[in-house]
């Protein structure tokens, strides 16, 4: 793997990182105690679309002073998890490039 496919897929998780991380926040961090899973799926549809636009922060659903939100650990581990699937699916992508130009040449010989 080339150093221009690695910052490509860094780049691509770190882009999609954001919203991922809204949504993970948003469904385990429900605004209701009710285990809704429809609420919890739209309350967190909502964080996706919300939290990259206020940068990890979320905003409080009521007006003064409130529990604020740190979304930054779940952007994280969002971009480690996307990083990771990229590079696997590289790797094995590659792994088997490898073995077909190995049949290959072998046919041919």
């Amino acid at each position: 793997m080339g150093a221009k496919t690695l910052w490509r897929h860094v780049a691509i998780s770190l882009i999609a990182a954001g919203p991922a991380g809204g949504f993970l926040f948003g469904v385990l961090n429900a605004g209701d105690p009710d285990p809704n899973p429809v609420g919890r799926v739209a309350y967190a549809l909502l964080m996706a679309a919300v939290t990259p636009l206020h940068a990890g922060f979320p905003p409080n659903g009521e007006a003064g002073p409130g529990q604020s939100f740190n979304i930054w650990p779940h952007i994280a581990i969002s971009f480690l998890l996307f990083l990771g699937g990229f590079l696997y699916r590289d790797r094995k992508l590659s792994r088997q490039r490898g073995v077909r130009a190995e049949q290959k040449w072998r046919s041919n010989s």
